[in-house]
């Protein structure tokens, strides 16, 4: 066994320990002197605090001279993170970020209140920099105290799942056209969820569209959160319609936000990298987004669904009301489609990664059904 799978193996035996005492309701423990510190963690959508957590109190088990105050990335916590931690989240259900904890510890030597000020929430990051002080505190009960705040921890990331597992919705397969445009529409105005509802919607319109009508067409990008950029992903544009070779036919940008000139620009960028890196010949985007998010400069086209385009150097962005693009989305669609597009919806919304805001709306709709 490799010295990796030996740390693997350790940290699996950790967190088993961990989750052992943190469903055993014999196990009582005096969280007095960090609750409200570890309470503040769970009153934010920003999970990566406690998801960093969870990571040094692994890194703390592994080695106790580790001290994340001062070096955090001493116990390698990407390695950890990515491979054994994520692991242990996804067989316990429990919901998790794909990077959380290092996207909000890019860049950082240690969890320090330095480090808190550039973080937000900052008053959520400053409760994980009093955390850490806590556990790192000097004297004989460190490793006492890294185990009960590692289990008050579990205990809550459990008590989270729990309470997401209740919001689950069985659906019954509908392909009403209008239905379904009301579901898309109160999604995308009452939780967009940073981008992500509108870019699943999108990508699932597309997919099942191409797919029941056997088009051939490939849909790339219904896997990816808003939050990784073109750039990240390598690829032009959130989705991309391609040929079964791989080929990119067209290139979407979907948003609730500005797509004004600072957006192109980023765009053109990630369009411009992927053209010469592939010998691809892309020169036009659609972008599908609200009509107050178009450039104020846009060459207005008259019309309701497509509203009109701008030029950047070389390239075309031609911009569709979103909402507009969705009901004629779904009305091209076949049956089959729309069923499978519904289906495709309520899988995403049902996973354990799904924002908590978007799984209660969606199961208060259909309580209104």
């Amino acid at each position: 066994m490799s010295t990796t799978d030996e740390r693997n193996e350790r940290v699996r035996k950790i967190l088993e320990s961990l989750y052992k005492r943190a469903i055993d309701t014999g196990v009582k423990i005096d969280e007095s002197a960090y609750k409200d510190s570890l309470d503040k963690l769970f009153s934010t959508t920003a999970w990566g605090f406690r998801e960093i957590l969870l990571v040094v109190i692994i890194g703390m088990r592994l080695d106790r001279s580790f001290k994340a105050s001062t070096g955090l990335y001493d116990c390698n916590p990407r390695a950890i993170y990515e491979g054994p931690i994520k692991e242990f989240l996804i067989e316990k259900e429990i919901p998790h970020r794909k990077s959380g904890p290092l996207n909000v510890a890019k860049a950082t030597v240690g969890l320090d209140m330095t480090w808190a000020a550039q973080r937000r929430p900052s008053d959520v990051a400053e409760e994980v920099v009093n955390l850490v002080s806590f556990m790192e505190a000097d004297n004989s009960d460190t490793e006492t105290r890294v185990n009960n705040v590692g289990t008050s921890l579990l205990r809550r990331l459990i008590a989270y799942s729990n309470s997401i597992e209740a919001l689950a919705v069985t659906i019954e397969p509908t392909s009403d056209p209008e239905f379904l445009y009301r579901l898309c529409f109160e999604l995308i105005t009452k939780t967009p969820d940073a981008g992500n509802t509108p870019q699943k919607i999108a990508a699932y319109l597309l997919k099942n569209y191409h797919t029941f009508l056997h088009t051939g067409v490939v849909v790339t990008g219904e896997d990816d959160r808003a939050s990784v950029t073109s750039t990240t992903s390598k690829k032009p544009g959130d989705i991309n319609e391609e040929t079964p070779e791989g080929v990119i036919r067209k290139v979407y940008e979907i948003t609730v936000k500005h797509f004004d000139l600072a957006r192109i620009r980023d765009s053109y960028d990630c369009v411009s990298i992927y053209n010469d890196a592939n010998g691809a010949d892309i020169h036009e985007i659609i972008v599908i987004c609200r009509k107050e998010d178009c450039p104020p400069d846009i060459k207005l086209s008259g019309l309701h669904g497509y509203l009109g385009h701008y030029v950047y150097q070389d390239m075309m962005y031609y911009y569709w009301d979103i909402y507009e693009w969705i009901a004629n989305t779904l009305q091209r669609m076949t049956n089959e489609g729309r069923v499978g597009f519904y289906l495709n919806l309520n899988s995403y919304i049902d996973d354990i990664n799904t924002s908590e805001s978007v799984k209660k709306l969606w199961k208060k709709l259909h309580e209104n059904k």
